[in-house]
């Protein structure tokens, strides 16, 4: 009688590394580009992207891991149809073949998408949009650079929102086309200019728009342009959900162009009412500590509660707001002196800052004086 041969038992693991082994020796798997629908795109919190391919009844699912999704030039969703370029490749917990993504390119649109995403990888190999490189926003931006287009929506909505929050804040615009062939370079070349403007701050975007109209700040001359100021810039461009290189470049993006206009100017009203808040809850903590010490007084012997003790504490409480008084801007300017500033809005701290003949502006503590320099000294 013949004996019977038992076949060699495998572990679930063993037989899943061997699929996975197996499916990694296929060329064909190793570099595929699949085309189909996105379903149930799901970004997770720790960067890596999950979704399924459709096409017609089939389905795959796909995963991007967070250093491939952080090059993505665009952000895919439901319903957009795609080419995807990646692998082929088992998950050994689940025993489950997926899709590992490296690229996504939108369908018919593919050679753009990948040329963006191209010059995507290679700018963030230079350090171009390296978290290092952010230069922080100054508090109070009193001279603003804004580069755009003078007859779009973005430069008024600026402007609206720029002089509610501060009326005496220096704005220059430096007018641009913000699309077609020659935009790219005209942008570049109004942000060198502006960053030689002496600005606190630089504003640069558009209003909304389809993609083609936002392309200008995706090309390399205004990214590179945006990365190289020397001046803090705050990028806005089209809406909340657009997304542009531009805004990787720039020291902070903005949801929105009046966005870009919060952030960059701070609120005049807010401000002074903080510092008045402050002063007030200053001299109520005074006032507390004094009728501590005058009740610590009465306490010992009420009788001997005299008046020259009370005048003592009067004086010092006179004193201390005296002290809350000097610091105000406002106290200095009603002693008699004056602010001076340029027409840029520069503060004169110096002679040597000014020439024989310029213009000035000297604000002492009620209106505004206009004045022209006729000799400086600088002893």
């Amino acid at each position: 009688m013949a004996e019977t041969i038992k076949p060699r038992v495998y572990g679930v693991a063993e037989i899943n590394f061997y699929l996975k082994e197996y499916l990694a020796e296929d060329a064909f798997l190793s570099h595929l580009a699949v085309q189909g629908e996105i379903g149930g795109f799901k970004p997770h919190s720790s960067g890596h992207i999950y979704f399924s391919l459709k096409d017609k009844d089939c389905t795959m699912n796909t995963v991007m891991f967070r250093s491939a999704a952080s090059r993505l030039a665009w952000r895919p969703k439901d319903g957009d149809r795609v080419v995807v370029l990646g692998r082929i490749s088992l998950y050994e917990r689940d025993g489950a073949c997926q899709l590992y993504a490296e690229n996504i390119f939108p369908d018919g649109g593919g050679e753009q998408a990948k040329a963006l995403a191209e010059l995507r990888e290679k700018l963030t190999a230079e350090g171009l949009f390296a978290p290092e490189r952010k230069k922080p926003l100054p508090i109070f931006a009193a001279n603003i650079g804004v580069i755009t287009s003078g007859e779009g929506a973005a430069w008024a909505d600026i402007q609206r929102i720029a002089y509610t929050r501060n009326p005496r804040l220096n704005m220059t615009l430096y007018a641009t086309s913000v699309q077609g062939e020659r935009a790219p370079y005209e942008l570049a070349a109004a942000a060198a200019k502006a960053d030689r403007g002496n600005h606190d701050i630089l504003i640069i975007g558009r209003g909304g728009g389809a993609e083609a109209d936002l392309a200008a700040f995706n090309s390399e001359p205004v990214v590179r342009a945006v990365a190289g100021t020397k001046t803090p810039i705050i990028s806005a461009v089209g809406h909340e959900s657009d997304f542009s290189l531009c805004d990787l470049a720039a020291d902070v993006r903005a949801a929105t162009p009046t966005h870009a206009a919060a952030l960059a100017v701070t609120d005049f009203k807010e401000t002074a009412k903080a510092l008045n808040d402050s002063e007030s809850a200053l001299t109520r903590a005074m006032s507390r500590y004094l009728r501590r010490l005058e009740d610590k007084l009465a306490a010992y012997d009420p009788a001997k509660a005299t008046a020259a003790g009370l005048r003592r504490h009067n004086q010092r409480l006179a004193l201390a707001a005296a002290r809350l008084e000097a610091l105000s801007p406002l106290a200095t300017l009603n002693r008699g002196y004056a602010l001076a500033e340029q027409e840029d809005g520069t503060i004169i701290r110096r002679a040597d800052q000014v020439r024989t003949g310029d213009r000035i502006n000297v604000y002492p503590a009620q209106g505004k004086i206009r004045a022209v320099v006729e000799g400086t000294e600088n002893d």
